[in-house]
């Protein structure tokens, strides 16, 4: 029977693999050109998630900065969620150039063929 995994991530490790790319990307081994490949195939099919994720954090911060919320989180007069809003739309850009210039590189995905079926 294998034992469970005994690896333990802290939340710091945890938050910056759900939210970056260039994490999971240095996880990998990339000395050989067969390991570049590899990674530039898993940043072409999995870049678009990172990128989604950051533009919902950039919507729901900046609807949140105006909201009746919002009033709230304004420090010295700076609206902080209004700030972070184009910066997390920003990095969400750069995650979609990431995937755009790695498919360029490998190809699209596979596309699996037509099922056909009994009507």
């Amino acid at each position: 029977m294998p034992k469970p995994s005994t690896h333990h991530t802290s939340v710091l490790q945890t938050v910056l693999g759900y939210f970056f790319a260039p994490w999971h990307l240095r996880q990998m081994p990339g000395d050989s050109p067969e390991h570049r490949y590899r990674r530039t195939v898993w940043c072409r099919d999995h870049c678009a998630t990172f990128a989604g994720r950051w533009f919902i954090v950039a919507i729901a911060a900046w609807l949140i900065q105006f909201s009746p919320l919002g009033v709230l989180l304004i420090i010295a007069g700076w609206p902080i969620l209004a700030l972070v809003a184009p910066l997390a739309f920003m990095v969400g850009i750069a995650h979609l150039v990431a995937q755009i210039m790695a498919q360029k590189k490998v190809g699209p995905p596979p596309i699996d063929p037509p099922v056909d079926r009994d009507e």
